[in-house]
């Protein structure tokens, strides 16, 4: 060390307080994260600030926003995942720290909750704490009692308001939409299409500079046709940062500023010092599997499905009730189980003249021991179901090689079209109500499964659904193990293509 500083750190001139606070200081203009943790006691006094690694991502973001690097940023996630506390309350104050002339509109779905945002902004900014480190560097106007907006001296601004509300006279450099729809109202076609139309015909024209003013879109996913369903769909241009509350599969996450990279694994949590395996479990049991996977899991499955329509999936039976049926199994399998977007899907179903009853179904992520072990333990359990049939793909006809020799009945299926066509194909089934399904009651797995065929083909795993309308196809071509009936009708425009 310098002798200079030696003699002045030794000196009765040496503030250790002054350094540290001048440190704390530097920390929270350079890092939103580390000026939320700071600003804790004022946004939640008596409570304790939990760190997690998502909301340093979220703040690493927004700071590319104002770095000029992301003009266009839509952010999904979970609520009680702090998003309005940072990208709506602190991160325009943070903001002023070193660009007090910066002008915000804030958009959420009442009126009330976006004042409420505007208020612990203003109370952030007028606290002892904030005042201390920046207070030097503007100051707020004497009408800074309004609720909706305020301004500082040096023409920067904070205005809310709600979908909907009046933005006359109002432009902003940056323009954070929080929650644009109550989730009270998820289902209300109206009440999406206002957001959209506010968004569209409003909030787009108030940009003081299209070229260099900036969109941050932070919300729960509540309907596919929400407003982020919207803009994905226009493509519009848009970063989209999604962190689902449970890891679909493995997911390599990079910060935009520092280049750290975050590793998510199958089934991790994203926040599980607040949201833990049992706090989901408890929410989607209580939710439901469709609310869940849209406000948690940023997949919004639409109400009335997308091939699969809910008011076809209605048609259940209580245990014991299904009568004598000719049963199948019918299996997708993966390649591996590291794979991001395959699980193994294995099905038992029966027919009885026109109608299909859904019995059993495994769904994992296997390796390829797995597999055969789950084929074998289903055929124990199952011994009436006569046919096997195995999708002619990934780990499909080397399982068959092994256990054809084992296990009765093992039969190949290349199917034809696409897995949309294949399920196009069957919904006459399903609109007829000749699809029959045990009581969710009873069988838990049966809600996911809905869940999965209302939001085919735009879930992460198509494979359920596949192996389901395999084995629909496969009894309504080929009731019996015989082979498919020689008749004229499944001939040319057959999807049945056994082996």
């Amino acid at each position: 060390m310098n002798s200079y500083w030696e003699k002045y750190i030794k000196s009765p001139a040496f503030d250790v307080s002054a350094l540290q606070n001048a440190i704390q200081r530097e920390k929270a203009e350079r890092s939103l994260g580390a000026f939320i943790q700071q600003a804790w006691d004022v946004i939640e006094p008596g409570t304790t600030y939990i760190d997690n690694w998502h909301i340093e991502l979220i703040a690493e973001h927004l700071q590319a926003v104002n770095d000029g690097e992301l003009r266009r940023l839509i952010i999904n996630i979970p609520p009680r995942h702090m998003k309005s506390i940072e990208a709506t309350v602190c991160y325009p104050v943070w903001t002023w720290t070193k660009n007090p002339e910066k002008r915000f509109i804030k958009v959420s779905y009442s009126d009330s909750l976006s004042r409420k945002h505007n208020i612990l902004s203003r109370d952030i900014i007028r606290s002892p704490w904030y005042q201390s480190n920046w207070g030097d560097r503007f100051v707020l106007k004497d009408d800074v009692n309004r609720q909706n907006e305020f301004e500082n001296n040096h023409h920067g601004m904070m205005f809310s308001t709600s979908v909907g509300g009046a933005i006359t006279g109002n432009g902003a450099d940056v323009i954070i939409i929080d929650d644009p729809q109550n989730p009270l109202m998820a289902n209300s076609e109206t009440e999406r299409q206002n957001s959209i139309d506010f968004f569209k015909n409003t909030l787009q024209t108030r940009l003081n500079d299209p070229k260099t003013g900036a969109f941050i879109i932070i919300m729960q996913r509540l309907h596919e046709n929400d407003l982020t369903g919207y803009i994905l769909a226009e493509d519009l241009g848009y970063t989209h940062l999604c962190l689902p509350a449970e890891a679909p599969a493995r997911t390599i996450i990079t910060f935009p500023k520092t280049g750290r990279q975050v590793v998510r694994e199958e089934g991790d949590i994203l926040n599980p010092q607040r949201f833990d395996h049992e706090v989901l479990a408890g929410l989607k049991k209580s939710m439901g599997s469709l609310q869940y996977a849209g406000q948690f899991q940023q997949v919004p499955a639409p109400a009335e499905g997308v091939i699969f329509k809910r008011e076809w999936l209605h048609n259940f039976y209580s245990d014991g009730a299904a009568p004598q049926t000719t049963d199948i199994q019918s299996w997708d399998m993966a390649f591996t189980k590291s794979e991001g977007s395959a699980k193994v899907a294995g099905f038992v179903m029966g027919r009885k003249g026109a109608d299909i009853y859904i019995k059993d179904l495994v769904n994992d992520k296997m390796t390829f021991t797995e597999s055969v072990a789950a084929v074998r333990t289903l055929s124990g359990k199952w011994s009436r179901a006569r046919a096997k049939v195995i999708e002619n793909k990934a780990n499909g006809p080397a399982i068959v090689d092994l256990l054809k020799k084992e296990i009765a009945g093992m039969v190949e299926f290349n199917p034809k079209g696409s897995k949309e066509e294949r399920a196009i194909s069957v919904t006459p089934y399903f609109e007829a109500g000749n699809i029959h399904f045990p009581d969710p009651k009873t069988h838990p797995w049966v809600d996911d499964l809905i869940r999965d065929l209302l939001i085919f083909p735009k879930g992460t795993f198509k494979d359920t659904t596949d192996a389901l309308v395999q084995g629909i196809l496969y009894l309504m071509d080929k009731p019996t193990t015989s082979g498919p009936p020689r008749t004229t009708a499944l001939t040319k425009n057959s999807y049945w293509r056994g082996k």
